[in-house]
């Protein structure tokens, strides 16, 4: 989440001097900028870069756990269990000291319910 918002941040100084990212490509940001753009936003460029590659593959790590990443905006992970012969989906929230909630397949965050009620079978 902090590489999002420091990618947030540069995304609007380039946007601002008109060299924004036209994609979520990051190999598009290979393209060389005009001869003519600002070494600050050169350096922006660079960097914003960088911080997309490494947040590809921090994203990518998660999901090799088998974590799928909901929202990443708000932190909201979830990832599949087992619970009387039916896949639930743990949920884990940004700031949440531990995983205290599941919900259904289908249900999303609005369908949040407490693991207590899983029994401790999925704990």
């Amino acid at each position: 989440m902090q590489l999002r918002t420091q990618l947030k941040t540069l995304y609007q100084r380039l946007e601002d001097a008109g060299l924004r990212p036209n994609s979520d490509d990051i190999e598009t940001l290979d393209i060389p900028l005009p001869s003519d753009a600002p070494q600050d936003a050169v350096a922006d460029r660079g960097m914003f870069r960088a911080l997309a590659e490494t947040l590809k593959e921090q994203i990518d790590a998660i999901h090799d756990t088998g974590c799928t990443i909901k929202d990443v905006e708000e932190g909201l992970v979830d990832w599949p269990t087992m619970h009387d012969g039916r896949e639930v989906l743990l949920c884990w929230k940004y700031g949440e000291q531990k995983v205290a909630h599941w919900h259904e397949l289908g249900s999303g965050f609005a369908g949040r319910r407490p693991v207590s009620e899983l029994g401790g079978s999925s704990n």
